[in-house]
């Protein structure tokens, strides 16, 4: 397996493991998504692997067979993968946050200006019929 194919197999794998916790499903229906209590269950105990931490501090083999710049250049690419789909995800709750909230303060507002448009046209109506009044019986 070559450097490339060595790439592909890791970004798909970064790729799956974003999928399966969800953060690339935007197709969601809006009550699952405004559902933040989700919590996966372990459905079976499963015997941890022995932690060494010398073991863990050493880099893999694949990462040894790389250089610095393809190490910054495949850290970047898992980067902006990982940031488009949560910014994705992020987007889409945060778009959906501000309509309700728009929605309830334009209503508000509209409710309140027709309010005030109703009491002006009355006061004009009432101010014309006054001064054709006031006109009439100033004529006579």
């Amino acid at each position: 397996m070559d450097k490339i194919d060595q790439d592909h197999a890791l970004t798909d794998k970064v790729d799956a493991l974003i999928s399966k916790h969800g953060f690339g499903n935007t197709s969601a229906a809006p009550t699952d998504m405004a559902d933040e209590r989700n919590i996966p269950l372990l459905t079976e105990v499963m015997a941890a692997p022995e932690w060494d931490a010398e073991v863990a501090a050493r880099p893999s083999a694949a990462l040894q067979q790389l250089s610095d710049s393809e190490i910054d250049a495949l850290s970047q690419e898992i980067f902006s993968r990982v940031f488009d789909r949560i910014d994705l995800e992020l987007a889409a709750k945060l778009e959906a946050r501000l309509a309700a909230q728009l929605t309830t303060h334009i209503n508000s507002t509209v409710t309140h200006v027709l309010g005030d448009l109703r009491q002006d046209i009355a006061n004009e109506i009432g101010d014309a019929v006054n001064a054709a009044l006031a006109d009439r019986l100033r004529k006579k």
